[in-house]
């Protein structure tokens, strides 16, 4: 799909670089994860700055 501009030049919409939900800050990550913890008896739920898109994400894994 691409977007027409006011001057008729189209552009393309951005891809997403990450595909995992995104956060754009650190304290909105850590209360989902928080969240999650706290709801359901899974493995712990642990907040990661993504070198790609430079957002927010969660995990399960351990750390790197």
């Amino acid at each position: 799909m691409a977007y027409i501009l006011n001057n008729n030049m189209s552009a393309a919409p951005l891809e997403a670089r990450c595909r995992k939900e995104a956060y754009t800050s650190m304290e909105d990550a850590r209360a989902m994860a928080r969240y999650i913890n706290e709801t359901r008896s899974s493995r712990e739920i642990r907040v990661y700055k993504c070198p790609v898109c430079e957002y927010w994400h969660l995990t399960s894994r351990g750390k790197p």
